[in-house]
Parts: structure tokens; C-alpha cells; sequence
């Protein structure tokens, strides 16, 4: 009995002093508060690219989110629209302490003028990326990016 009402005791404490750690960060006085936390999962995927005299755009329907996530990408030469590609992606998180190297590729497919493909992010954080696709000529054209969640 003892034992439990020390430890009920303990977890008192420990639920207070996370509280008073919150209502100081509230006021946006330390890091991100929870709700900066939700804004970046909150974000459309929107990146534009141009290398080699292509225009590269990187979209996504949904808020990126940790787990699946439908993204397309359209590719433009001259205003023409790219449907004859091999298109790639590969995003990644380096290691960091405590944490491995997370990365996770995907070939996508042409659908109507877009190539689309899913892609699965492990957990929230900054994700890099390289996309590569061959042309028609069998030039390969690479472009680096990141996306926050």
C-alpha cells in the first residue's frame, strides 16, 4: 500500500511539473508549442524545380502527414508537357544520435500527365529528397529538395 501511494505521489508531481513546463512554453516562450507542432503536418506539398531545361513540380492533395502520402509529379520542357520519363524519389532523414538513418524510395507511374506514387514517411521531422528521371534521350536530370513535417 505504501508503495502505490508513493508512486501516486510520484506521478502527481511529475504531471504538475509538466503543466507548469507548459503554461511557460504557451505564451511561445521556449520551443514549439503543440499546436506549432500540428501547423507542420499541416502543409501541401509545393515544390518547383528547374535543371536541364525542365520544370519540375512537386505536389502532394493532402497535408503531408507521417505515413502514406499520394504525391504527383509534372514535368514541363518549353511548355511541353514530359510523359515519357522514368521518374524516381528518394526521401530520407540522416542519422542523428539515437536515431538510424530512415529513407524510403518509390518509382512512380504515369497517370494521364503526372507521374504519381506514394510515399511513406516514418516520423514527423525534416526529410530530404532526390528525385532523378530519364528522358527519352537517356539523360538522367536530378533535383534535391526537403519537405518538413
Amino acid at each position: 500500500m505504501r508503495k502505490l501511494s508513493t508512486l501516486i505521489l510520484v506521478s502527481m508531481l511529475s504531471l504538475s511539473m509538466l503543466q507548469a513546463e507548459g503554461m511557460k512554453c504557451g505564451a511561445g516562450k521556449c520551443g514549439a508549442s503543440m499546436n506549432e507542432s500540428k501547423a507542420t503536418f499541416s502543409k501541401l506539398l509545393s515544390d518547383t524545380h528547374t535543371t536541364d531545361g525542365y520544370t519540375i513540380n512537386l505536389t502532394s492533395e493532402k497535408p503531408l502527414t507521417v505515413g502514406n502520402n499520394d504525391i504527383k509529379i509534372a514535368l514541363d520542357a518549353s511548355g511541353k508537357t514530359i510523359t515519357d520519363a522514368k521518374v524516381k524519389i528518394k526521401f530520407f532523414m540522416p542519422e542523428m544520435p539515437g536515431m538510424p538513418y530512415m529513407e524510403y524510395k518509390e518509382k512512380l507511374k504515369l497517370d494521364t500527365d503526372a507521374y504519381k506514387g506514394v510515399v511513406n514517411f516514418s516520423m514527423g521531422g525534416t526529410w530530404q529528397y532526390h528525385l532523378k528521371f530519364k528522358t527519352a534521350d537517356e539523360k538522367v536530370h536530378k533535383v534535391r529538395g526537403s519537405v518538413n513535417l
